[in-house]
């Protein structure tokens, strides 16, 4: 059975930053948006935000070849460790007021909020298990819980990228509703 959840963790993982990674590739404008962001955070100089911003592609481009590989274990590592980073780096962002979109998925970003550390913690509750416990080699494989994982991770990458932002809007709106004379965008909750 655990070796069907890492199985499914790495399709989760490896959806989530391939997409982010060609959603950010996808334009040099998306791309540009991204090194923005990147400036935002750091308040590096132009030059030094491209760089990192680079950096953090290649990154995130290794993760999603090395869980692709034998050698997933080291993916699950470099993803843990890229998520802990983006999870300081958006706390340190909300709590000293840094007014942001995290250029996560390219030209759709979430502004830099507490529901944004909670979306990286859900993903590093996927990448820690696979650090700590992937295997040394491929067992034998049965076909239908390896279907069942493989789609299962895929469905529950989808489902966070597409709809994560849009249900913590919603509940956001109903925890906090408007008061008769305000408005409410999106942006404010959303940041879509």
């Amino acid at each position: 059975m655990e070796f069907y959840f890492l199985l499914g963790a790495r399709c989760l993982l490896i959806t989530v930053f391939t997409v982010a990674v060609f959603t950010k590739r996808r334009s040099a404008a998306r791309f540009a948006h991204f090194c923005t962001t990147v400036r935002n955070l750091t308040m590096f100089s132009e030059r030094a935000a491209v760089r990192a911003a680079a950096f953090v592609l290649g990154c995130e481009t290794a993760v999603a070849v090395l869980l692709l590989l034998p050698i997933h274990r080291i993916g699950f590592v470099l993803a843990a460790g890229l998520l802990s980073l983006f999870i300081a780096v958006v706390f340190r962002a909300v709590r000293g007021g840094v007014f942001a979109e995290c250029g996560c998925f390219g030209g759709r970003s979430a502004l830099l909020s507490y529901p944004l550390i909670v979306r990286n913690v859900l993903l590093l509750a996927f990448a820690v298990p696979g650090a700590l416990l992937a295997p040394a080699g491929p067992p034998s494989l049965d076909p239908l819980p390896t279907g069942l994982a493989l789609i299962t991770g895929f469905l529950a990458a989808w489902t966070l990228i597409r709809y994560y932002d849009v249900l913590v809007g919603k509940l956001l709106r109903r925890l906090h509703p408007a008061r008769p004379g305000t408005a409410v965008t999106t942006a404010n909750t959303v940041g879509r």
